[in-house]
């Protein structure tokens, strides 16, 4: 073993290189094996001290004063490599994944909710098929008086029949509601004196028993007074369905509505019906009072008549009154009334405003026989 001191330098003889032993200065084994970083993965603590393989112990003899002035293995752990976080490393971030943009989202476009409601609105068939049954126009009749005295007016409505078959109880309904809505529409045209509106029912009317109601509840949404209409049943009608009769009668009588027996000609089956309250007037069979300026019987009949209603206080009418010969004959037996070509025609509901009591009672100059 050789001792050496400071004092005495001393040159050693170069001993030859082993066979393998790298001539260069001594790097640490750690920076000769451990692979650069990658920045996909990094490099866990464990692997670390691994890489770092331990530095053999060399003996002075053998190193070369060249490797003696070469850096000592103590600065090996410089060449440990601190580990970065990993959240500081792009590679552990994946990479996002490209998304296609869906097809259907560029095709949806195609079918725009503006054109479905293009297509929408196409009137349903109902709303086609209403204008083929329009309501009927309504005329008015004029009952003109043959007595002097009062401003009031009456007037049937006489609704004009379509050339197709209809339903009897929907008609009668629908003239109603149609009267009352014009009525209502124009008060001022009928409003200014006492006038009221007679309508004739059919047998399938009377039958109903939900008809009454549908007065009452198209009167209240009109505001038309129940006194204003009144409604006409004949005779031979009363006599059939006497019951029938005597129930619509009594509802009428609720309502403020009258009634008026039309073909009126002294049945006996129909008599006990003129004690209603609901009763305000009789029409004539119009072969009765035609009858009575020739036959005796058919003259007693007609005044009996009269006389009878005078005393119930219910009006009296005639009917097709068609000269003035009948006009004379109808007034010296005390009627109120009469209807007919000799009087007025028929009239529109919309020109009820030119219709003059004045011109009714003189349509034809009557003198009263003694």
């Amino acid at each position: 073993m050789v001792v050496l001191f400071d004092s005495d330098p001393v040159t050693l003889p170069s001993v030859p290189a082993r066979r393998g032993a790298p001539v260069a200065p001594a790097r640490s084994p750690a920076a000769k094996t451990s692979p650069p970083l990658q920045a996909t993965q990094p490099a866990p603590a464990a692997p670390a001290t691994r890489a770092t393989s331990p530095v053999r112990a060399v003996s002075p003899a053998r190193i070369s004063p060249a490797v003696r002035g070469a850096p000592a293995v103590r600065g090996a752990p410089a060449v440990r490599s601190p580990t970065a976080p990993p959240a500081s490393l792009p590679a552990a971030t994946p990479a996002p994944i490209p998304v296609a943009p869906p097809v259907l989202a560029a095709a949806a476009p195609v079918v725009s909710p503006p054109a479905l409601a293009a297509v929408a609105p196409p009137a349903s068939p109902a709303a086609v098929s209403a204008p083929a049954d329009p309501a009927p126009a309504i005329d008015l009749l004029p009952f003109a008086k043959l007595r002097p005295g009062g401003q009031s007016r009456r007037f049937q409505v006489q609704p004009r029949v379509n050339g197709a078959q209809r339903d009897a109880v929907a008609a009668d309904e629908q003239t109603l509601t149609q009267l009352l809505a014009w009525l209502a529409a124009h008060r001022s045209s009928w409003n200014s004196a006492p006038t009221t509106f007679t309508i004739n029912l059919s047998i399938a009317t009377l039958e109903d028993e939900r008809f009454p109601q549908k007065v009452a509840a198209a009167l209240n949404t009109h505001g038309i007074a129940g006194e204003t209409i009144g409604f006409e049943i004949a005779e031979s009608l009363c006599a059939q369905n006497r019951a029938k009769v005597e129930r619509f009668i009594a509802q009428c009588e609720k309502l403020g509505t009258w009634i008026a027996i039309d073909d009126f000609s002294f049945d006996s089956q129909v008599l006990p019906l003129l004690r209603s309250k609901a009763l305000r007037m009789l029409k004539l069979d119009a072969r009765l009072t035609a009858a009575a300026l020739r036959d005796k019987l058919s003259q007693a009949m007609a005044v009996a008549t009269v006389q009878a209603a005078k005393v119930l206080g219910i009006h009296c009418s005639a009917k097709k009154a068609d000269s003035q010969a009948s006009l004379q004959y109808l007034t010296a037996i005390g009627l109120d009334y009469a209807q007919g070509p000799a009087l007025s025609k028929p009239v529109p509901l919309d020109n009820l405003d030119t219709v003059s009591e004045t011109k009714l009672v003189r349509a034809l100059q009557i003198e009263s026989p003694e």
